[in-house]
């Protein structure tokens, strides 16, 4: 997984740790491009789990504040403006669509949609638990700065409505980008249960990997992708992650099936957290509620 601002690369003494581990791993008996990618997915990694650093003691949680608009009023979340109006993701609400109303203690709501003709199961195991109080209670698990919010397993499953996992669903009208709503699994397919996430990543921290890539192992963020996760995409496709923002390596490989459209704000703010170093939330973070309803 990726996350973090590229100047974390740069730190002399966690390279000097990932080249050892490198070693260890027997990176060296291999060829150099694969040492070389191996080495920057730790790196990578390295990045993440700087985002997992522990904050301030001192730091309190503030009080969210309303999506900040521009100065005519309009948004300035770039999946809200009315360009990206036309893209399937981003539509605006209309009736019968399946609207998703998150309340976080102490933080705020964020609301989204659903997409049950691209993710039928995700959404049909998501909104009958919802419906069923399992999340309400349930914490965060895990809060990755500059990547995503992670949710506990719901009460009272250990697995999903279906009796066990499910596969993943994919759609080309639906792509990991900022805001969206999708399964975690382990990284085996059939392993979707009830834990979910919400990719956080603006477009900034992504256009910003591409210059520490190209000078130290000459890969564009593009190439980089396609060798490490097997992630082809065009270059019409990586603009539009350089737009919207997202986590481009998921694509293909796990399932969206929800777009938030109101709660940015809330959403970057459990971003920044105060976590341990193993990206749990401390203190907790709990979901109060979570809403589901068919728009009038």
């Amino acid at each position: 997984m990726l996350a973090g601002t590229a100047g974390v690369w740069y730190n002399k003494t966690e390279f000097k740790m990932l080249k050892e581990t490198d070693m260890k791993a027997g990176f060296f008996g291999q060829s150099r491009r694969i040492r070389v990618l191996s080495l920057v997915t730790m790196l990578i990694l390295c990045a993440l789990l700087c985002g997992c650093k522990k904050k301030d003691k001192n730091k309190t949680t503030p009080t969210p504040e309303p999506t900040p608009t521009g100065s005519a009023g309009t948004p300035t979340e770039a999946s809200q403006t009315v360009e990206a109006q036309s893209i399937y993701q981003f539509k605006p609400v209309q009736a019968g669509d399946i609207l998703v109303t998150i309340t976080v203690k102490k933080y705020g709501t964020i609301k989204l949609k659903l997409f049950p003709n691209e993710a039928p199961k995700a959404v049909e195991n998501f909104k009958k638990l919802a419906e069923q109080g399992c999340y309400d209670g349930v914490k965060f698990s895990r809060v990755v700065a500059d990547y995503m919010i992670q949710s506990g397993t719901a009460q009272g499953y250990t697995s999903s409505i279906f009796g066990g996992g499910f596969e993943v669903e994919t759609s080309d009208k639906l792509m990991p980008v900022r805001g969206a709503l999708c399964m975690a699994d382990t990284g085996e397919d059939g392993t979707n249960t009830s834990s979910f996430y919400i990719v956080q990543t603006k477009a900034s921290v992504l256009r910003s990997l591409e210059e520490p890539l190209d000078a130290r192992y000459q890969l564009t963020f593009k190439d980089y992708l396609s060798e490490a996760y097997n992630t082809k995409l065009t270059d019409e496709q990586l603009n539009f992650y350089y737009t919207y923002g997202g986590a481009p390596w998921l694509y293909g490989h796990q399932t969206v099936f929800g777009q938030v459209v109101e709660g940015f704000d809330v959403l970057d703010m459990i971003s920044e957290a105060k976590v341990t170093s193993h990206c749990v939330p401390n203190p907790g973070i709990f979901i109060e509620s979570i809403r589901v309803e068919i728009v009038e």
